[in-house]
């Protein structure tokens, strides 16, 4: 049976709305053809070097997400051992 105080996020949609703009930034489909050479960020082309920065972004909000949300020992409604 769930606790009455489990962790709750108050903005689920707050969250969701963050992976979304997140996920649509770390997609290389808003960098033109540009005509040109691509720049490059440590041998990478720059779009490979932000699509990488995004996602670990996308991974840093899913750990936080994750840690304020999962039950922790401290949340036993039986009072620990």
């Amino acid at each position: 049976m769930p606790s009455s105080n489990s962790k709750k996020f108050p903005r689920p949609w707050l969250l969701t709305l963050g992976f979304v703009l997140l996920f649509v930034a770390a997609v290389p489909w808003y960098w033109g053809d540009g005509g040109g050479e691509t720049p490059l960020v440590l041998g990478m082309p720059l779009w490979v070097a932000v699509s990488t920065g995004v996602m670990f972004l996308i991974s840093c909000l899913t750990a936080w997400a994750a840690f304020r949300t999962w039950p922790s020992g401290d949340d036993d409604a039986e009072g620990g051992s």
